[in-house]
């Protein structure tokens, strides 16, 4: 039942993130960012400790960069493959 409150706070900031969102672009083109990561923090940390929310966000940003990597390797070899021809 608490989790349930809590996810249904949560959804209410999501809902004036959206709404800062549109605000702030169309005045300014201003980004919220900050709100957006808060949000999907305090989401994570329902279910989970904080060091784990932690560990997890470390592994997401190992797989992300090793995707990159990967994705930087095949764009050169496609590169090199149209130079040599």
């Amino acid at each position: 039942m608490i989790k349930g409150a809590r996810h249904k706070r949560l959804d209410g900031l999501e809902d004036m993130r959206t709404q800062s969102i549109m605000f702030a672009q169309l005045n300014n083109g201003k980004n919220v960012k900050q709100i957006s990561k808060k949000i999907e923090e305090e989401r994570a940390l329902i279910n989970q400790s904080k060091s784990s929310y932690e560990y997890d966000k470390k592994q997401k940003r190992k797989h992300a960069r090793a995707t990159r990597m990967v994705q930087q390797k095949a764009l050169q070899r496609w590169l090199d493959k149209k130079k040599s021809k």
